[in-house]
């Protein structure tokens, strides 16, 4: 460790068992989780990722029970990373980057590397969720069931789904997760959010602070929000990045406000950025001709006219396109050898084959799964996706971007009662700097607003008038860094909200030389309000 954990542990004295005013336990004065709060930490070697080399940064595995209700259950892993060679620090930053099936160690490198200025007093160390798929805890894989080829939806063309092929994917997943959840009962039961803040507030403790400092991105803020209402005398400065409306956590209904703002995204913002940048894309350099390209290259897949792609890689490719950092590593690249695919060349419908297949995993070819992120959302939240069958097809034609992935109800018939505490919500508040961009497709600010609206006056805004891109930590934007670095480093919240300036759409490689409006005008001091949805209208023709 360095010398800034020796000294807070030293400072800390007796951890009390109870925190704060909600008389939450964290047991750590309970014998029967010594062990836990007792466990040395072994820091090693990282694997490499999506996003970083795992080059400089250790990783370790800290052990937690399986229940926290009860210890004797058995234990598992999740994997934390702090730097290799981390600068003199007084403070303890936990980091989550969202996903939530995402590595919170290799992004949290990333972070380091854009903004370093993040660990500038604070030990950075990033804390994976239980059970995510790309990191170095316990994890499990489980089977899917057979298929019979009636849910495979259209031939691999979800967007233009049947009453009946949506009832029997429903089915095929149904009988998928009830196999899963039989042969995994006790791990999977405990996958939830009140208890990734548990092991956020013990992982504090075996790294020897009395507190910690959060940091959020995306779904992450939804843990960071909670945890600070479990723990508020644990937890302090709170930065929260890309905010989902975790006032009242909801995943499905997170999704289907996701779903309309992701398509007026595209349509407002992505596309015509694709347009200015034809010699990346080769699809045309207006929005129109972007837009015919991309019919063209959905007909053909659509038709087998591109060798194994189909129309929803096709489709899957602008799943990316609301973080910059894919754009370079697999939009563009994607898309553009599709266009050039429409030749009909055999290598180049090879290649559009190769990027598709990277893109987007076709689920007919999919033996095995993991189901950590499902049973996350369906354990906190359950089954809330109020719409018929036919409400859902209307809605996967409007919004065809991303529309699909809501068809399935990933909770139907959930065998155990939500695990959220609605009442720990309802009678705290969190205090909060929040950090939003307007345009955000993942995470739309109308649930931000509302976040920020209802914690008043415990939060504090800094949004980003303009932005079009999701995860607002990883851009250099001063206005933005200098507000959330105040906070985070010296404990400055702003009296008010911030109202900063969004820099010209970019990538590592692309670069828009003036900033477009998108949304409503920042015009006054105060927020804005939230972009209107219903511009939705360009359509994709089956």
């Amino acid at each position: 460790m360095a010398t800034g954990g020796a000294l807070a542990q030293g400072a800390a004295g007796p951890l009390l068992g109870l925190a704060g005013n909600h008389q939450v336990d964290d047991h750590s004065t309970d014998p029967a989780y010594a062990r836990y709060y007792r466990q040395t930490v072994d820091w090693g070697g990282c694997p490499p990722s999506l996003f970083t080399d795992g080059s400089t940064i250790q990783c370790a595995l800290v052990t937690v029970p399986v229940d926290w209700s009860d210890p004797s259950r058995g234990d598992i892993t999740i994997g934390i990373s702090r730097p290799l060679d981390p600068p003199p620090h007084a403070r303890l930053l936990l980091v989550n980057t969202g996903g939530p099936d995402n590595s919170s160690a290799s992004m949290a490198e990333m972070l380091e590397q854009l903004q370093p200025q993040v660990q500038v007093d604070h030990l950075v160390v990033g804390v994976d969720l239980r059970g995510v798929s790309d990191g170095l805890g316990t994890q499990v894989s489980c089977d899917y069931a057979p298929r019979s080829g009636a849910e495979n939806f259209m031939d691999g063309d979800s967007r233009n789904p049947t009453v009946e092929s949506v009832q029997a994917q429903q089915d095929w997943w149904n009988r998928s997760i009830d196999a899963c959840l039989r042969q995994h009962a006790t791990f999977l039961r405990n996958i939830n959010t009140p208890n990734h803040a548990r092991d956020l507030n013990l992982v504090r403790a075996v790294l020897g602070f009395p507190h910690a400092d959060l940091l959020g991105v995306s779904s992450g803020t939804s843990l960071m929000a909670y945890a600070s209402r479990m723990f508020p005398d644990r937890f302090e400065r709170v930065a929260l990045d890309s905010n989902m409306d975790w006032v009242h956590l909801d995943w499905q209904r997170q999704a289907l406000r996701r779903m309309a703002m992701d398509q007026l995204n595209l349509q407002q913002a992505f596309i015509p950025f694709i347009a200015r940048h034809d010699d990346r894309f080769h699809m045309g350099t207006t929005p129109a001709q972007v837009m015919t390209t991309f019919q063209r290259i959905y007909e053909a897949t659509s038709q087998h006219r591109m060798g194994s792609v189909t129309p929803d890689q096709a489709l899957g490719a602008l799943d990316g396109t609301g973080m910059w950092v894919f754009w370079d590593l697999l939009v563009s690249p994607s898309l553009s050898a599709m266009s050039t695919a429409l030749d009909g060349n055999p290598a180049d419908i090879a290649n559009a084959e190769q990027m598709a297949a990277m893109t987007y995993a076709d689920l007919r070819t999919q033996s095995s799964f993991n189901p950590m992120a499902d049973v996350l959302q369906c354990n906190d939240s359950g089954s809330t996706d109020p719409r018929s069958i036919a409400q859902k097809i209307k809605d996967v034609r409007r919004y065809w971007a991303i529309g699909a992935s809501t068809l399935v109800d990933k909770c139907q018939h959930w065998p155990w009662r939500p695990a959220l505490d609605r009442k720990l919500e309802s009678r705290t508040k969190v205090h909060a700097l929040m950090v939003q961009n307007e345009f955000d497709p993942s995470t739309p600010y109308s649930g931000a607003l509302k976040d920020r609206r209802e914690n008043s006056p415990a939060a504090r805004m800094v949004l980003v008038d303009n932005a079009a891109t999701h995860a607002a930590m990883f851009d250099d934007n001063a206005c933005t860094a200098n507000a959330e670095f105040a906070y985070l480093n010296f404990g400055a919240m702003p009296a008010r909200d911030v109202i900063c300036q969004a820099k010209p759409m970019h990538s590592f490689t692309m670069q828009d030389t003036v900033t477009y409006e998108y949304g409503h005008p920042a015009t006054g001091p105060g927020l804005p309000p939230v972009p209107d949805i219903h511009q939705v209208s360009w359509v994709l023709v089956p």
